[in-house]
């Protein structure tokens, strides 16, 4: 790179030629921070900034010496890959690719994001259209789009793990928990304060995935002894201390209930229901409570699974049917799922649930049903077509056979 000038041209054309192999948004930044070139297929700004200048603060954060890509995530759940244009020693600028997300953003995750921000409500639209419109993009590719961009700038090779270590600015409070760790061990075994035995949490857990009802009381009984010197896990607040350890110990039991057969999908939302309650609590007692009934809650849940006594492709079964009560559900699709020859599958299922597959799918789909007509504001209409019947009056006529009143009737009685 003998000629800045000619390297801003350069620069320009590879910000074009990754833009349109990609159709991800690039831009190029001078050293000064002003914005050279940009292509990009919208040009719609986050209503979280009032221009791009908010934003470049954010992303050029890096060190100007490196020249290594980095990974910006921005407060607000957009992701670029940085890459530092740099000749003889010297930032002439920077190459901004971005921003994409990881995940599709739901609505829940924006209206946490605006009253994290005090953003008011009528942004919410906006906001929810701009998310829209942000490409969904794995961070691998990012990376690698960082990468590519790299090597027609410098010409070397460059190691991923290079690239995930910077993106972490030199003053992060991250990188400095090595130098705190032996003065804090030290404290703890001068105060006596060690952390508890393992083998009693193996043991908690343990109930657990076992769906031991009797052995998990008798251990939250005794859980502020048991668990005898746990740590600080935020020392401004010995309430948000235990929201974190508690929080920890529900996603652990959480993997302890799948370990021991519980459907994923219900374990998981299970622990995003209470971590949300555990957030939203302002005193210690009510934390406590909630620990207490998330693990009860995980243990039951495990133990009538278990005295169910299901084969493994029957659990699968099952878990799938659970998992796509909305979608239409094929005697041949739980076969593929259980590895099983569908009339064989068929016989087991009888022998094991008590009533063949399609008449399991029809009442749990009643079930589904009973829930939105007690929980949602959707017609019988709206409800019958969500859970795949033929037509409305069919939907009717199988819900009173199932549960001797029609829809309507058990809505007015609940």
């Amino acid at each position: 790179m003998k000629n800045k000038q000619i390297d801003k041209e350069k620069v320009r054309y590879l910000c074009r030629l990754l833009f349109d192999l990609t159709k991800i948004s690039v831009m190029y930044v001078d050293n000064s921070d002003e914005i050279q070139a940009e292509f990009s297929s919208h040009y719609i700004i986050n209503p979280f900034y009032n221009d791009k200048r908010r934003l470049l603060t954010q992303l050029l954060t890096y060190p100007k010496y490196i020249s290594v890509p980095v990974l910006q995530p921005t407060n607000n759940l957009e992701n670029y890959i940085v890459v530092p244009v740099v000749d003889k020693k010297d930032n002439i600028g920077s190459i901004l690719i971005g921003p994409v997300l990881y995940r599709e953003i739901e609505e829940e995750t924006v209206i946490g994001l605006m009253k994290d921000s005090d953003l008011p409500i009528k942004k919410k639209a906006d906001l929810l259209h701009y998310y829209s419109c942000v490409p969904v993009m794995d961070k691998m590719t990012l990376i690698r789009a960082g990468t590519l961009i790299h090597y027609f700038i410098y010409g070397k090779e460059i190691n991923i793990t290079e690239i995930i270590e910077q993106g972490l600015p030199q003053n992060h409070p991250s990188l400095h928990v090595r130098s705190h760790l032996d003065k804090t061990l030290a404290k703890r075994r001068q105060n006596d304060l060690i952390h508890h035995d393992l083998m009693i949490e193996r043991n908690f857990f343990q109930c657990i995935k076992d769906g031991n009802k009797e052995k998990l009381v008798e251990m939250l009984e005794n859980y502020e002894s048991l668990f005898e010197g746990e740590g600080v896990l935020a020392k401004s607040s010995y309430l948000r201390s235990q929201k974190n350890s508690i929080i920890c110990l529900i996603a652990a039991a959480t993997r302890s209930a799948i370990d021991g057969g519980l459907n994923p999908e219900l374990a998981l939302t299970l622990s995003d229901l209470y971590i949300q309650q555990i957030e939203e609590s302002h005193e210690i007692q009510e934390v406590i409570a909630i620990r207490n009934k998330s693990m009860y809650d995980f243990v039951e849940k495990v133990h009538t699974n278990k005295a169910a006594g299901y084969s493994r492709p029957i659990m699968l079964c099952l878990n799938y049917i659970f998992n796509h009560i909305y979608q239409n559900i094929s005697l041949e699709q739980l076969a593929e799922k259980s590895e099983l020859h569908p009339n064989y599958l068929s016989k087991i299922f009888k022998k094991e649930v008590g009533k063949s597959v399609s008449q399991y799918i029809q009442e749990q789909r009643i079930e589904e049903a009973k829930k939105l007509l007690q929980l949602s504001n959707y017609t019988i209409s709206e409800i019958s077509t969500l859970l795949n019947f033929h037509d409305q009056s069919y939907f009717t006529t199988t819900f009173k056979k199932v549960l001797g009143v029609t829809p309507k009737q058990y809505r007015n009685n609940q």
